[in-house]
């Protein structure tokens, strides 16, 4: 296939180049007219400078014809501008031109060139071309520098200018008109770069259409969120809004198509119901293979001169309305990366039932789903427990063990891998019917994973909007669960941890703090109450005759009574005061901030309280009852460390043993005497 450029001087080339040249404002294109010859052969001559240099024509020949070549071809098969980029980093545009004799000519516009160049591509082909590598990069970098967009902006303005008149023909008074028209597309194409909105973008577009061409209705197809159907809003008429499937917009305009499609009758009623023309033209907005919309123009088919004028604001809207679907993604991402760091901070607050909602919670809130569960392994990882749920059954949840390889969520967590499905029917995977429960038929299953070992499974479903969940959801909650997953280690680690810590300082039969525990707790509550210059008590509390009780009853029996002992000593005190199992028989209760005085009345009470509890076989114990004998020291008269105040203690307790159990005797630092108006309640000397 040659290219051939016929001579700039042949009518009406030198007219045209000039005239779009001036009027299209391509200040720093070169421009060049081709044809193709009946053959269907591109003709032209062997000197093709899309550079514009001397000496780099053979350079241009051999890596942008190409190029060149496959853009005429396309913008022969669609009949709108087509961009082109060649190896070298060059921009360019080519438009189709046509004769009243059907000859088709191709304007073509290069010698731009993007920002960035590159720098190892120039290299490689200067070396393959034998050219210097420098001297060819300097050339390059005198050439203006343009973005993509721009140049699309200037084919659409070409496109609108280069309609050629038969050659030999004058330009008629209509051209007045035309330049008018063209103003003001150019105008509204400015005006579409400052709309903040995608309605805003229609909204100018249907006013500019309106106006142009004077039609009776026009109507913007505006896609939802999901992309499965569109909204046919009337802007230029009188007509209530109403949707529509994608697949049947779809059938006469593939997504991504560019070139305008007439509307005949029977698709006009399928599409506007209540219009009452018999034909409209149907302008996609597409750009970069998407479509994002389109305008439907009632009242006849736009062709010629219309067409042209509408394309060049088409295809401005649609450029528009891509930047505004990037910059709503880039805001949106970033929305949802503060929102994720924000609930992950909320996350490392809570533990327990609370940590398993707030991990469905954010996750159904970031991929926007309105049902879902949370799924943990058992201890002995035989089943998959649900630990939290949204949108389901509680009542269900709590019969609905999964074992691994069972089910969706059980073969995610046998194999660990993440599961997204459009359509759970058709979807080859799992190729199940919907369940009544959920609204669509598209979820997600992801595995919670911590160094190849399977946590758990979060489970999502029925998108708000009702569309399909997809793989930038996956991209996005994998981070997320991979975070819970360390999360949910971490805390396994923490609570295994502290369920140590507690049996190391927990007496495992009755569930009170050890003897451990207690000498700990004993050093700070001293210098605590030595800091405050307050008084703590101890109290030694021995259960009269229990060897004895044992050997009639029996250790088990003995068990159940000193268990039931602790939870009697526990009720008796305050939430604040330590009760310990001191060994055997005995325990240890401390009173912090309380006197010695103060403490008769606990002491009492549990004294009281240990001889009305009902004890299996303590009829035949010498009283016929369980009993407590107590003895009390206090700091800091009876003693200023844990030894001696506990040795006091003892020596109180022995006194109370001694002097006939069932009763309380604390150390007095001065005198021993008897509390004659409670007779079990005796003072001591040291």
């Amino acid at each position: 296939m040659m290219l051939h450029m016929p001579h700039p001087s042949t009518p009406p080339y030198e007219h045209l180049l000039s005239s779009v040249q001036e009027r299209a404002s391509l200040d720093g294109y070169h421009l060049a007219i081709y044809g193709r010859e009946g053959d269907n052969r591109i003709t032209g001559s062997e000197a093709w400078q899309a550079c514009r240099a001397e000496g780099y024509s053979s350079l241009c020949s051999a890596v942008c014809l190409s190029s060149l070549k496959t853009s005429i071809d396309q913008a022969s098969e669609t009949g709108r501008p087509a961009l082109f980029r060649c190896p070298l980093g060059l921009l360019g545009f080519v438009v189709e031109l046509q004769h009243q004799n059907g000859q088709h000519h191709y304007l073509v516009a290069t010698g731009v060139r993007e920002k960035s160049l590159d720098l190892y591509r120039i290299e490689a082909i200067s070396k393959a071309e034998g050219m210097n590598p420098f001297a060819l990069l300097e050339h390059l970098q005198e050439l203006p520098v343009v973005t993509e967009q721009e140049v699309s902006s200037a084919a659409q303005r070409v496109q609108a200018l280069a309609v050629l008149p038969a050659e030999g023909t004058e330009r008629t008074p209509g051209d007045a008109d035309l330049r008018d028209r063209l103003k003001l597309a150019l105008h509204v194409s400015e005006e579409l770069d400052s709309c903040a909105s995608p309605q805003e973008v229609f909204d100018l577009l249907s006013e500019a259409i309106g106006i142009m061409l004077d039609a009776p209705g026009i109507s913007a197809v505006i896609p939802s969120d999901n992309g499965s159907t569109f909204t046919l809003q009337e802007l230029w008429g009188e007509s209530a809004p109403t949707s529509v499937k994608a697949d049947l917009l779809y059938r006469f305009s593939p997504p991504g198509s560019t070139p305008p499609v007439p509307l005949q009758e029977d698709v006009l009623r399928k599409l506007l119901p209540s219009s009452q023309v018999h034909t409209a033209t149907y302008l996609p907005l597409s750009t970069g293979g998407t479509t994002f919309g389109a305008m439907i123009v009632q009242g006849g088919e736009v062709a010629g001169d219309d067409l042209l004028l509408m394309g060049i604001m088409i295809g401005r809207a649609a450029l528009r309305l891509a930047m505004l679907q990037r910059e709503e993604e880039f805001t949106r991402k970033t929305s949802r990366s503060e929102r994720l760091l924000g609930m992950i901070s909320t996350l490392a607050l809570s533990d327990g039932e609370a940590f398993h909602d707030i991990v469905l919670q954010t996750a159904a809130e970031l991929v926007e789903a309105s049902s879902g569960s949370f799924m943990l392994f058992a201890e002995d990882r035989e089943v998959l427990r649900i630990k939290s749920a949204l949108g389901l059954n509680p009542q269900l949840l709590k019969v609905m063990d999964v074992k691994p390889g069972s089910g969706i969520a059980g073969k995610v967590a046998l194999n660990g891998t993440p599961l997204v499905v459009n359509d759970i029917e058709k979807d080859p995977r799992v190729a199940s019917p919907n369940r009544p429960r959920f609204k669509t038929k598209s979820f997600m299953s992801l595995p919670f994973l911590h160094r190849g070992q399977v946590l758990g499974v979060l489970n999502l479903a029925d998108k708000k909007n009702e569309g399909i969940f997809v793989e930038e959801d996956l991209a996005l909650l994998t981070p997320f669960t991979n975070h819970v997953a360390s999360m949910l280690r971490r805390n396994d680690y923490q609570e295994k941890v502290e369920m140590l810590e507690r049996l190391s300082i927990t007496d495992p039969l009755t569930d009170l703090y050890n003897r451990r525990f207690l000498e700990r707790r004993m050093d700070e509550e001293i210098n605590r109450s030595m800091r405050n210059q307050q008084h703590m008590t101890v109290m030694l509390i021995d259960i009269d005759y229990f060897k004895t009780y044992n050997d009639i009853c029996g250790h088990v029996a003995g068990d159940k009574a000193l268990r039931k002992i602790a939870r009697v000593l526990r009720g008796s005190v305050r939430e604040m005061d330590v009760v310990t199992r001191y060994g055997g028989e005995e325990f240890c209760v401390l009173l912090p901030g309380t006197s010695k005085r103060e403490s008769i009345f606990v002491a009492e009470r549990i004294r009281r309280d240990v001889e009305a509890e009902l004890f299996q076989g303590e009829e035949h114990l010498p009283f016929g009852r369980l009993t407590a004998s107590i003895g009390i020291a206090s700091f800091p008269h009876d003693g200023n460390n844990p030894t001696t105040l506990v040795n006091a203690a003892d020596i109180a307790l022995y006194e109370a043993k001694s002097g006939g159990r069932n009763r309380i005797v604390m150390l007095n630092g001065t005198k021993q005497e008897e509390n004659k108006e409670a007779p079990r309640i005796s003072l001591m000397k040291k």
